[in-house]
Order: C-alpha cells, then structure tokens, then sequence
C-alpha cells in the first residue's frame, strides 16, 4: 500500500512540476509581448544608456539622484510591476499622445512650451483656450506630486502621484524645460 501511495505523489509532484515550468514560460512569453507593446523598449521602460543631467535620468528611469527609484501613489498598475517613469506615458520628446494602458485619458504634452501656454491636453482640440489653464512652475509641481491641473480639478488617474524630492523635482523641470 505504501508503495502505491508514494508512487502517486511522486506523479502528482512531477505533474504539479510540469505545469509549473509551463505556467512560467507562458508568463516569460507574455512579459516580453507585452514589453514589446509598450513601444519604449525592453521591460517598459525606455532606458538611453547615459543621460546628461539628474532630470533626464529621472525622466526616462524614475530614478532620484541617490539612484533609488522614486515612490509614487495612484498610476497605472504596470508601471508598479516594471517601473517606469515620465517617458513610459509621454514619450521621449515630451509631447504625449498615446494612450495609457488600461487607461481612457491621453497623456498630454508635458514640454514646458506647452504646459505654460496652457495647450497640454493629449487629445486633438482638447487644447486649452484661456491662459488661467497654463501651468507656473508650482503648479507644475503640483500636478507630479499631487495630481491636481491648475483649474484645481484631479489629473487622470493614469497619472501618478510622485514622492520625489525638492532638488529631483527642480532638476525635472530644469529637463522639462529643455525639451521645449
């Protein structure tokens, strides 16, 4: 009798195995369709190698300048599980247009140009028309910490809420700035 009892766990164990060797190569396959899908480049993120100043890095990594990645609240669930930063959503020039994920609002242009003109919105003539829409350099703040437009209404939420330092955000928007 114990012969057949063991005999069974042992099929059972090398079945429970086999499935799980499978279960973990389906995964492996979705993980790089779905990187490949975000159309930033491997793992979802879109990584340049070496970046010129601490807000680039930030921008494309979500790494502050100690090289920690920076916490945030709210966003979309993959960015928690592969990382990511202001380029997953808005692009590497900034000016956003494709949409998030999982999500239903368009990632706006986030050039500086843009954000203090008040034309930011990412869908087409969604643009705003009154100059009380354009963003100042705390209101810019404002939104990548807290989620809140300059009209005082709630950011989508796609957008995460960043825990990022005084010195990173002033060096993010030095690079916002730079982009346009």
């Amino acid at each position: 009798m114990t012969g057949k009892k063991s005999r069974r766990t042992l099929w059972w164990g090398l079945g429970l195995l086999i499935l799980g060797i499978a279960g973990i190569c389906l995964y492996g396959a979705g993980s790089r369709h779905m990187a490949s899908f975000s159309g930033w480049g491997a793992g979802g993120t879109y990584d340049k190698g070496s970046y010129a100043s601490n807000g680039e890095r930030i921008y494309y990594l979500g790494i502050d300048g100690d090289g920690q990645r920076i916490r945030f609240r709210r966003g979309p669930h993959w960015l928690r599980m592969r990382g990511g930063a202001c380029v997953n959503c808005h692009g590497p020039e900034g000016k956003g247009g494709l949409p998030v994920m999982m999500g239903t609002h368009i990632p706006g242009d986030i050039r500086y140009s843009a954000l203090i003109s008040g034309k930011h919105h990412g869908e087409a003539g969604d643009e705003q028309k009154s100059e009380e829409q354009a963003y100042t350099d705390e209101g810019i703040k404002k939104a990548i910490r807290e989620g809140i437009e300059p009209s005082g209404e709630s950011l989508d939420r796609t957008m995460p809420r960043w825990d990022i330092s005084d010195k990173d955000m002033n060096d993010l928007l030095e690079y916002l700035k730079k982009l346009g």
